[in-house]
């Protein structure tokens, strides 16, 4: 299995803290474990937090997209994300758009002007993804379609007529309705909302909703939002001394220093 690209390891403030230990080697095992543990539940909802903070009412798969996993072996526990892929929707939002080759559905919005020159497309907040957390085919062919530009990705007539456009748009009495709008760098709508492609679903009598699905980013610009790396270590930084402290106190009560 390969490692995973996004990691947070609290084991070198455990070896730290094992050298001012005067703990039995098993004792000291045992409490070590116990507050990197603690630590790496501390730091998964420290994340969870920032993540709430940073991005604007994160989906359920966005907020449990992280888990602990406890390494006894090497007297190590990692937080990190279940996605290991370098191009995910939150490896985005942690490092920032990367480098990377022209996809057939970029290309297809290129081809109508819907993606600008220098700009790149990654799955927005509301975006489906699949399991390993990449925007999902069909969505993306739904997009395509609706814009018109299915046929230049998929090699066949699969672009949506107007007549499925508004029976999509009314919904019916089993479905809400929805379409499809671009917001260009630049253009109009472009002060409220990022670059992108957005959702605009209809809750009949219950008002609209606008959602993010994909989002265009410069390459060289892009920033990232999510400081995953630096909570993660400010919350070990904190709380592991803090845990430790209490683990060996636990270990000298139950007579195992």
């Amino acid at each position: 299995m390969s490692t995973p690209f996004l990691t947070i390891s609290i084991k070198d403030n455990a070896d730290e803290v094992l050298k001012r230990l005067n703990l039995l080697p098993r004792a000291a095992e045992i409490a070590t474990q116990r507050a990197q543990l603690k630590t790496a539940h501390a730091i998964l909802q420290a994340e969870k937090n920032e993540m709430s903070r940073v991005f604007a009412n994160p989906s359920p798969w966005t907020l449990n997209s992280m888990r602990v996993r406890n390494l006894p072996k090497k007297l190590e526990v990692v937080v990190d994300f279940k996605d290991d892929r370098p191009e995910s929707y939150l490896s985005t939002q942690t490092f920032g758009a990367q480098a990377r080759k022209e996809k057939a559905f970029e290309r297809a919005l290129r081809s109508r002007l819907l993606l600008p020159d220098g700009w790149r497309a990654v799955p927005g907040e509301k975006a489906k993804l699949d399991a390993f957390g990449n925007h999902s085919p069909g969505e993306i062919r739904q997009i395509l379609s609706w814009f018109n530009v299915a046929e230049m990705s998929a090699g066949s007539t699969q672009n949506m007529s107007l007549k499925r456009q508004q029976s999509l748009k009314k919904g019916s009495k089993k479905r809400f309705g929805f379409e499809y709008f671009v917001v260009e760098p630049g253009g109009r709508g472009a002060k409220s909302l990022h670059p992108g492609i957005y959702r605009r679903t209809s809750f009949n009598s219950l008002g609209k909703a606008i959602e993010p699905i994909i989002i265009f980013v410069r390459r060289a610009s892009y920033k990232p939002r999510f400081d995953f790396f630096g909570v993660g270590r400010r919350t070990a930084d904190a709380v592991f001394p803090v845990e430790m402290d209490k683990a060996v106190r636990i270990e000298i009560e139950r007579g195992r220093a």
